[in-house]
């Protein structure tokens, strides 16, 4: 009950501050942008702008929630409610997947139709909005302003960002899919275009450690160095 409470007030805090506003505004500029491309490329061009979408909304907007609930005091109050800090996480990881499979899958049907695979896309839509959000919340455990936030943010971009060139196949280009981002965009790619089952489910198994290991580190990170580091 304490987290289905959450999820609702997180789902109320992000409308009343204009962030669904927001990204309704970006996901109608992505099918823009994806309906004025040739259609022989939309098997590469849509997965990537899908792809793109949970990470900006994981990294960007929970850096400005983090940064706005620490100077409305909304934080700090968590200390005296029932409220525990893995629910405090989870409701902030549900509310933003559950708005990134949305827009995926509104992006995915107005753009490219439903020859997909839809059970491997909600999996990867998830497991990518959960570790970029997990990410953001790492970022801003050293930060005290949003422009810090953004500031600490590029260099986790380059780092996540950069690698996932390795898509177009290069010499040793699959030892970049230990990083978490390669791995999920191939995943991402082959819900559209196919993808080897063996290789599917050994990439969703290492996700789904790689996510699990970071929402433990975000717990403790979160209760030392915000909770009670009184950032």
């Amino acid at each position: 009950m304490r987290l289905l409470n959450a999820i609702k007030s997180d789902f109320m805090f992000q409308y009343r501050q204009g962030f669904y506003f927001i990204y309704i505004i970006i996901t109608l500029f992505y099918v823009i942008l994806l309906s004025r491309l040739p259609q022989n490329i939309l098997n590469i061009s849509v997965p990537l702008i899908v792809f793109s979408d949970p990470s900006m909304l994981g990294l960007f907007f929970i850096g400005g929630i983090i940064m706005l609930e620490k100077t409305q005091g909304i934080i700090n109050c968590i200390i005296v409610t029932p409220l525990r800090v893995h629910e405090y996480i989870l409701s902030k990881l549900i509310s933003l997947t559950i708005i990134a499979v949305l827009a995926g899958f509104f992006i995915t049907a107005i753009t490219y139709g439903f020859s997909v695979n839809w059970l491997l896309l909600t999996l990867v839509i998830t497991l990518t909005s959960v570790f970029f959000t997990l990410t953001g919340f790492l970022i801003s455990a050293n930060c005290s302003t949003l422009n810090q936030y953004f500031i600490k943010m590029i260099p986790w971009m380059l780092i996540l960002i950069i690698p996932c060139f390795s898509i177009l196949e290069f010499k040793y280009s699959y030892l970049f899919t230990v990083i978490p981002s390669v791995s999920l965009l191939k995943l991402l790619i082959g819900a559209f275009n196919g993808i080897n089952l063996y290789l599917a489910l050994i990439l969703i198994i290492y996700m789904c450690v790689i996510n699990y290991y970071f929402l433990l580190r975000v717990k403790k990170v979160f209760e030392e160095k915000i909770l009670y580091g009184g950032q």
